[in-house]
């Protein structure tokens, strides 16, 4: 059953990725960088689609995988936020940001994985 915890955390994913849907707007029209906010878009929408999903699996199991699927994609997200930071210097200070909440999001995920998966083995 879902908490008011995981609400909230659920809304912080779906702001993080809107705040990733305009950070792709400030970025300059090349074909990089459109290769890059198809990728990023994805990547950071399919974090919280897949929180969403994991706060109604119906086994332990499929709890686990959703996370790590959020895991993944985290991780996915922080590597375009990377490479546009490096294409796009001019807009570092607000790329750093991101970074440090898809970083902390990436702890969240790592620390739910391993807890849950202890809770599997009990």
């Amino acid at each position: 059953m879902a908490t008011q915890k995981s609400h909230e955390f659920r809304k912080r994913l779906i702001n993080f990725a809107i705040q990733i849907i305009s950070l792709t707007k400030k970025l300059p029209k090349t074909p990089e960088n459109s290769v890059i906010i198809y990728q990023i878009i994805k990547s950071s929408t399919s974090i919280g689609a897949n929180y969403t999903e994991s706060m109604f699996a119906l086994t332990r199991a499929d709890f686990t995988h959703c996370l790590n699927i959020c895991k993944k994609e985290t991780g996915e997200t922080l590597h375009w936020l990377e490479v546009l930071e490096i294409l796009n210097p001019k807009l570092s200070k607000n790329i750093s940001l991101l970074k440090i909440e898809a970083e902390s999001y990436l702890k969240i995920f790592i620390s739910s994985v391993k807890t849950s998966q202890k809770n599997n083995n009990s």
